[in-house]
């Protein structure tokens, strides 16, 4: 929300400038302005899907490696704001489907950890992981 209020500030600025530099605003001016607008929402809800969508992909690839098997389908929750509030430490519930001997399996994961140390993630519990999972 704060990077949106930083546009839009940025924003009014730009306007401000043309106007006082044009001592008028054309509709040239307007739609380069619009067209620029439009293109730094797109990519901030772009980062912003991304973003979230880091953690998910990361672990499927660390239960790829690991167990040898593939997720085929994958929800998450974040229970960061139901449990703690850091930038370092994150609590995500995955429920996901994968197939193994042949059969598929209904697997939920309900805490799993993830530790931020300088730039790398950390699964911290990922070897006692408490995994349920019920053949669908």
């Amino acid at each position: 929300m704060q990077i949106m209020l930083g546009f839009i500030a940025l924003f009014a600025l730009v306007v401000y400038i043309i106007y006082k530099v044009n001592k008028k605003f054309e509709k040239k001016e307007f739609m380069i302005l619009l067209g620029i607008v439009v293109l730094m929402i797109i990519g901030y809800i772009l980062y912003e899907k991304k973003q979230e969508t880091f953690f998910p992909n990361l672990f499927q690839e660390k239960y790829l490696t690991d167990k040898n098997i593939a997720i085929e389908k994958l929800s998450y929750e974040l229970l960061n704001n139901k449990n703690i509030s850091s930038r370092t430490q994150f609590i995500y519930k995955f429920v996901y489907i994968i197939q193994k001997d042949e059969k598929e399996y209904l697997c939920t994961a309900p805490k799993v950890e993830i530790n931020k140390i300088g730039d790398e993630f950390v699964f911290s519990n990922f070897n006692t992981l408490q995994e349920e999972c019920v053949e669908k």
